[in-house]
């Protein structure tokens, strides 16, 4: 009886925080407590050398390490697009859940590596669910602001996979493969 009381009391407390990474490939973690206080699941994107499997967070303290997101092109100028990244919040987040908030960065100190005359310019964040998109500027920042973060999903289901890419542009070619490559993000989703 206390156990439970006791579960209860820190699972309504606190808000349930989930670091695991991505890219390239879905991810999914292990299940959180179902309530109806506000909570947030944090993906922890990180770069590994190689990243060809789906992977599984088996405990919410579980951290994993996939491939790094990037775009290149040849000879081309204009509006770039990063391969993307999957990640699945489907065994996650309770089935009911509602979406607050999204909140997508790029920690400071992470390394970003671009040719001389190109950008990186927004992250684009699709729901296979709904097909819902929305655009969130990229920013290195360890302080995300409102300019991090989209209600543009606000009210619809949580326990959905996403696609998670990034937006840049070329002015100009410099080496003729020219592109951008972000070594790691943070995308945070609050629910309900």
């Amino acid at each position: 009886m206390k156990s439970k009381i006791f579960t209860k009391i820190i699972a309504s407390a606190m808000s349930v925080m989930m670091i695991f990474s991505m890219s390239g490939v879905s991810v999914k973690a292990a299940q959180l407590q179902e309530n109806n206080e506000l909570k947030t699941v944090m993906v922890d994107m990180k770069d590994v050398a190689t990243g060809d499997a789906i992977v599984y967070a088996s405990t919410s303290t579980s951290t994993k390490t996939l491939s790094k997101d990037y775009a290149t092109s040849t000879g081309q100028t204009g509006a770039i697009t990063s391969i993307g990244q999957n990640v699945d919040f489907s065994s996650i987040i309770p089935q009911g859940s509602v979406i607050e908030s999204i909140t997508i960065y790029c920690p400071t100190g992470t390394r970003v590596t671009q040719s001389k005359y190109t950008t990186i310019n927004n992250y684009l964040i699709s729901s296979y669910e709904t097909g819902t998109t929305a655009t969130v500027s990229f920013k290195q920042t360890n302080s995300p602001s409102s300019t991090s973060k989209t209600t543009a999903f606000s009210g619809e289901a949580a326990n959905v996979k996403f696609l998670v890419k990034i937006q840049g542009k070329i002015i100009q070619q410099y080496t003729g493969m020219d592109g951008f490559t972000v070594f790691g993000g943070k995308m945070i989703v609050t629910y309900r």
